[in-house]
């Protein structure tokens, strides 16, 4: 016969499945215990995000808003970090969660002004600058952005009023002069805006000298003025070769001119590296492909198509690739459905 187990062998079974149940349970922090470490989880996202330290401000700031999904600071704080970095879309999601916190804050209306106005969207880009304005009614900063804003959705009369009223709180600033000179060259003001560029060429430091030359080449080439724009874009290059506007302004004035093309795609090229955002530099990567290339041509117009497509600055470049694009729907169609035949065909044998 089996021996039985003694009592004590059952004692010290059971005290052992006790140790090991109790071992599996996580132990609970108490609420005081939790407050005080998201305080210091949101305290260290702060401190990154003043030091710079985006990234991990995100990391920081992701694990306290999984906690605290509803905190407005953090939201808007993560909202402007994301401005700062460009992605434009993440920002206006966390920015849009502090406004019902914040609706009157000259920050937070300016940076989700700022998310607007890079995704073209210029009417909500206004509504959010108007507001930060009537917090900080001379911030330079907020009217340059409004300035923009009308200017790239065609409200020249606001344009011009707001790039007055910038001139007279900033009237050295480069920035204003080449906005005011801006909206000078679409109101068919040309010599106005150049002698403007010219004046504040005398007054502005050498770091600001190529953005106002690569400005005038544009103003310049409008004019038909071909060689003297590209001596003005290579000018302004040859002060700073990475000057995302100046490299689209030469590449589109070889493009034109029908020669170089390898040359102007260098220049393209090297100008999306730098700015990604840059939507003519794909239509103009379209116009240069399309006799040697047409299907990398209608790539190129398709990115444009799909970038700016609500931008009301880039009507006609859409309306010239439209047919193409139209086009290039209507065989990939009838491919679609000879395919499909095919199958069929296929299937029945």
């Amino acid at each position: 016969m089996g021996r039985f187990p003694s009592p004590l062998n059952f004692v010290l079974a059971g005290l052992l499945v006790s140790c090991v149940s109790t071992a599996k349970k996580p132990l609970q922090s108490s609420p005081a215990e939790q407050k005080e470490a998201d305080t210091k989880l949101l305290d260290e996202a702060n401190q990154f995000a003043r030091d710079g330290l985006y990234r991990e401000a995100l990391n920081s700031f992701g694990q306290y808003l999984e906690k605290n999904p509803n905190d407005g600071a953090a939201n808007r704080t993560v909202g402007i970090i994301y401005v700062k970095t460009g992605a434009y879309k993440k920002a206006a999601q966390y920015l849009d969660k502090a406004f019902a916190t914040f609706p009157n804050n000259f920050e937070l209306n300016f940076y989700l002004g700022e998310s607007m106005r890079m995704q073209a969207r210029h009417a909500d880009a206004i509504y959010h600058y108007k507001r930060a304005l009537e917090a900080e009614p001379k911030n330079v900063a907020a009217l340059k952005a409004l300035c923009w804003s009308y200017y790239n959705i065609r409200y020249y009369a606001e344009a011009v009023r707001t790039a007055k009223q910038l001139r007279q709180l900033a009237p050295n600033d480069f920035q204003v002069a080449i906005i005011m000179a801006r909206i000078l060259n679409k109101i068919s003001l040309n010599d106005k805006a150049l002698a403007l560029l010219n004046r504040s060429e005398t007054l502005a430091s050498a770091d600001s000298i190529p953005f106002l030359n690569s400005v005038k080449g544009d103003i310049l080439l409008s004019m038909g003025e071909r060689d003297a724009a590209e001596q003005a874009y290579r000018k302004a290059l040859q002060d700073q070769p990475l000057l995302p506007g100046a490299l689209i302004g030469l590449a589109k004035k070889l493009i034109d001119d029908k020669k170089n093309n390898d040359i102007a795609i260098t220049y393209l090229d090297r100008a999306l590296k730098i700015r990604p955002n840059l939507f003519e530099a794909y239509y103009l990567l379209g116009k240069a492909h399309q006799k040697t290339n047409p299907a990398k041509s209608l790539e190129y117009y398709k990115i444009f198509s799909k970038e700016a497509s609500y931008d009301p600055s880039f009507q006609q470049e859409l309306a010239e690739i439209r047919p193409q694009l139209i086009e290039a729907r209507k065989a990939n169609a009838s491919n679609k459905r000879s395919d499909a035949g095919s199958r069929d065909d296929e299937e029945q044998f």
